[in-house]
């Protein structure tokens, strides 16, 4: 029998709860872990703010952006980076793994939307908590103490929508990267590559790009929004309202080739299984 949309969005709700609850448990059952992530993040943001105090000791500007820019920047890539890793990536090389091991039967023999399923299977909420505040605080500090910048609640507004649909965009390209594990039998190179893609605009300002390179990044890999255009928006550097709807529209686009190629690919795997 055919759910209704308020029984599917039930169905769904009530899928990434026990999801999230699950993996709460899980990464609280293994604290060393825990410590260990939050050594290497911390350990990280300190080496790239020392870096970046060193380029702008000799420097006043980067394509246009002053220090406390960038640090807004920076904040705004660390906060996809660490959403990414708390929903997106994790399940995409489980998704990986279990078609290699032939766990995605399970799944798919299970009446839940599979879909889904695959795309929330574990949502690490424990590490915005554990890893990223404790990792971000020296970046917030710092650009607390040299803000000289301002931003508009429009400003404001129109960057969220674009960081979330560029969030939601880049998921849905890396989703579809890892879905050639279906015909190869493989994922970490892949994975590898796309992971890559994704963060390779992070630090660097919208504004530097060529125009090229740019049309690729809002478009065909749209590694461009979440952070990028992101920043320039709340800024006020960029003011064409066409860059949010293009946001949108990428979004909502990259959403359709997600669900299209996960038909395509079970397909081919029903017909490698049978």
């Amino acid at each position: 029998m055919k759910l209704s949309v308020f029984e599917e969005i039930k169905l769904r709700w009530v899928i990434l709860k026990a999801n999230t609850l699950f993996s709460l448990k899980e990464s609280m059952a293994y604290s060393l872990n825990n410590w260990g992530g939050l050594a290497s993040t911390i350990v990280y943001m300190l080496t790239y703010l020392v870096f970046l105090s060193a380029i702008f000791g000799r420097v006043k500007l980067i394509a246009g952006y002053n220090y406390s820019e960038i640090l807004l920047m920076t904040l705004v890539s660390q906060f996809n980076f660490y959403l990414a890793w708390v929903w997106s990536i994790t399940n995409i090389e489980r998704l990986g793994d279990d078609v290699k091991t032939g766990r995605l039967d399970l799944i798919l023999t299970k009446p839940l939307p599979a879909l889904w399923q695959v795309t929330f299977q574990k949502v690490n909420l424990f590490m915005l908590v554990f890893e990223m505040w404790p990792a971000t605080l020296p970046l917030i500090y710092l650009l607390w103490k040299n803000a000289d910048f301002s931003i508009s609640a429009s400003g404001f507004a129109l960057g969220l929508v674009v960081f979330v649909a560029g969030h939601i965009a880049i998921h849905c390209f890396q989703f579809v990267l890892g879905l050639l594990t279906f015909w190869t039998g493989e994922y970490r190179s892949i994975n590898g590559l796309a992971y890559n893609i994704a963060f390779f605009g992070d630090a660097i300002p919208l504004e530097a790009y060529p125009k090229a390179l740019m049309g690729l990044g809002l478009t065909v890999a749209p590694f461009l929004f979440h952070s990028a255009l992101t920043t320039s928006i709340m800024l006020g550097k960029t003011q064409d309202l066409r860059y949010v709807w293009l946001a949108v529209i990428v979004m909502v686009v990259f959403l359709i080739i997600k669900r299209r190629t996960w038909s395509l690919a079970l397909r081919h795997y029903s017909s490698a299984s049978s």
